[in-house]
């Protein structure tokens, strides 16, 4: 009997020193998140446990214990499968360039100059390598005069000008079209969207910089800011979220908070999360659709009755599958934010992109340099043709 327990004592005795070390290891990488793929290893390293400690165990223990070995296994291969079905993107940013901020829910920390590079680890090759110039006001930055009538970029990603240089972002190229005679601001940012939009005007947050001779606010948009507005894309956790109250457009506070928000930040760092879930999540309902145009219009009026100034949007076309479930087409989005007020000029490019045009930058889908001169020429174009009140700087062409 002694020679059974010592023996038994030996064998044990690493599997029992091993629980407390896997779960150090566990949080180590839940905490601090130092391997790309961090959550597989969290599953791998969570199987191990529980099968060490199922195999400490006894009786009804055990097998319900093992069940949860067997789950766990399943979602550790699941999650690898995710991981390798995933685009082998990397996306390297200097640290500060975006970070939580009141109100918009996400910006740049500080002024100053941030190196941004796109690479395809497949096959090393750069997709793109710029720098973004964010100055004292915290926006992008755009050459443009000091003190002239202005007219302010409001949006995403796209109008910020992820992807391309100072030099290239749409703003610029507008505030070129005018020989940079007219005071431009571009208010974009990556993953921003018309809840930002709306909730920038509602709270007046850049009413100092826009100061007293406003022109015009433009918006770059598309059906799918629908998944921003709807709090169902992956990233607007701390958006602004806005719900549609007897027909009236009610700001609600940020998308998540609270325990919520800490699940969908756990949830989103599942590969298999965002490959099988995700998609399935920020499908559009007609409810959606009609929350987002909404929101615009409500952002057009308040531009026109707080501001005096006219809103275009630019809206891009999107594939013809895209809304089908929703009822609605881009033709009928379109009519509707013209009927809530603003001024809408098809941004697709469509033709161009048919005629072999590089309208996005191959391996990310941002609107090239080239895109961002179109769109800066048709909305130039487009301000002489509508002669809106107030669309137009005083003695200008």
């Amino acid at each position: 009997m002694t020679i059974s327990f010592a023996a038994k004592y030996i064998l044990t005795r690493p599997r029992v020193a091993a629980i407390p070390i896997l779960i150090a290891l566990i949080t180590l990488l839940e905490t601090q998140r130092l391997l790309p793929f961090f959550r597989l290893f969290t599953f791998g390293l969570a199987f191990l446990l529980l099968a060490d400690i199922a195999s400490l165990s006894r009786g009804k223990w055990r097998d319900a214990l093992l069940v949860f070995v067997s789950l766990v296994f399943g979602l550790t291969i699941i999650e690898a499968a995710a991981n390798i079905m995933e685009p082998k993107i990397s996306t390297v940013t200097t640290s500060g360039v975006s970070v939580p901020r009141p109100i918009i829910g996400w910006g740049p920390q500080r002024a100053g100059r941030f190196h941004s590079e796109k690479t395809d680890t497949g096959t090393g090759a750069t997709i793109y390598s710029v720098d973004y110039t964010i100055d004292a006001n915290l926006l992008r930055e755009t050459h443009s005069s000091p003190s002239g009538p202005t007219v302010a970029f409001f949006g995403d990603s796209m109008t910020f000008g992820q992807g391309v240089d100072d030099a290239e972002t749409l703003p610029q190229a507008f505030a070129d079209r005018f020989d940079r005679k007219l005071r431009v601001l571009n208010f974009a940012f990556i993953g921003h969207g018309p809840s930002q939009f709306l909730r920038e005007l509602e709270t007046g947050i850049y009413d100092s910089l826009l100061g007293s001779q406003s022109q015009a606010f433009v918006f770059m948009t598309a059906a799918w800011h629908a998944e921003r507005t709807a709090c169902k894309a992956s990233f607007v956790f701390h958006a602004p979220r806005y719900a549609l109250e007897d027909d009236a457009v009610v700001y609600k506070g940020p998308c998540s908070d609270g325990a919520r928000l800490k699940l969908q930040e756990w949830l989103g760092n599942s590969a298999a999360y965002r490959n099988f879930i995700a998609p399935l999540r920020s499908k559009l309902s007609p409810n959606d659709i009609a929350l987002y145009i909404e929101i615009l219009t409500r952002a057009a009026t308040l531009a026109k009755e707080k501001y005096g100034v006219p809103t275009f949007l630019l809206y891009l076309r999107t594939p013809d599958d895209y809304l089908r479930a929703t009822g609605f087409t881009d033709d009928a989005i379109i009519q509707r934010l013209r009927d809530g007020g603003a001024i809408v000029l098809d941004a697709s490019l469509e033709k161009e992109r048919t005629g072999g045009a590089r309208i996005s930058i191959e391996g990310d889908g941002h609107p090239t340099p080239f895109a961002n001169r179109l769109r800066a020429e048709l909305l130039e174009r487009f301000f002489e043709e509508t002669q809106a009140p107030g669309a137009l700087p005083p003695n200008m062409p």
